[in-house]
């Protein structure tokens, strides 16, 4: 993580359920004590546990992954599914809840934006019916394979912010015509999906341990996908590109 701020990056993505914001907050620590970074030069977004869902279990869920990250507030907080296991029957009045918290999290500056990740429309409207606000972001498995329009078109006319995770997509990348396309801009498959995502409007979410690849994926700024190229990419949309997960199937089923 050190590596990627030192490589220019500024969005730092972690979750909870990922055991990583310990080290994380490390990497933080070290960046600023370097001098390398102010903290406000950073945004730390991080990610609601599915199993705290609730009032009181989320309050314990931002006091935990604020400990863990050594921060006194958090620049994003999400609620990373819908639906979390053993709470289907009972997963609306849990949001509700959870949402409510967020709510007075702002108020309270413990964290500047409240979003979520992997929600469907119907679970979007289920908590802008709450009265506390809509989300400001969504975060979406997104690339050219699986590209949810209808739900992406549903946030951006309300004003979210998209985020891709998994921008490069998994498999269709290695298609013939999406390595002639790369080809043709003189990048790499995964650049290419990077410059996709940019110019659909969404903030692509990497990650790598590899440091040139670090580097690589921030070279996506002096090119521009010609419309008969976007085009061509929008042709591998699939609606069942979606990983194959529970917790993906469970946010389908409810």
């Amino acid at each position: 993580m050190l590596k990627a701020i030192q490589s220019g990056y500024r969005l730092i993505d972690t979750a909870a359920v990922y055991g990583s914001e310990e080290k994380i907050g490390q990497a933080i620590r070290e960046a600023i004590s370097s001098g390398l970074v102010c903290r406000e030069d950073l945004i730390i977004q991080t990610k609601l546990a599915p199993n705290n869902h609730g009032y009181y279990k989320t309050i314990k869920g931002l006091e935990e992954s604020l400990n863990r990250l050594c921060l006194d507030y958090i620049d994003v907080y999400l609620i990373h599914w819908p639906v979390s296991r053993g709470d289907e029957e009972t997963y609306r009045e849990k949001n509700i809840e959870t949402w409510q918290a967020f709510s007075e999290f702002k108020s309270k500056r413990q964290i500047r934006h409240a979003g979520v990740c992997n929600f469907l429309e119907r679970h979007l409207l289920h908590l802008i019916d709450t009265g506390y606000g809509c989300p400001e972001i969504h975060q979406l498995e997104l690339h050219p394979g699986y590209q949810q329009r209808g739900l992406v078109r549903f946030c951006q006319e309300r004003g979210m912010v998209i985020e891709a995770w998994s921008p490069m997509g998994r498999g269709i990348l290695d298609s013939p015509k999406f390595v002639d396309i790369a080809a043709k801009y003189g990048k790499d498959i995964g650049q290419l999906a990077l410059r996709f995502s940019i110019q659909k409007g969404f903030i692509p979410l990497t990650r790598s341990s590899n440091l040139n690849r670090i580097a690589g994926n921030m070279n996506i700024f002096d090119f521009d996908i010609q419309r008969e190229d976007m085009e061509e990419l929008d042709m591998l949309n699939s609606n069942n590109g979606y990983m194959d997960i529970w917790s993906y199937k469970r946010q389908q089923m409810y």
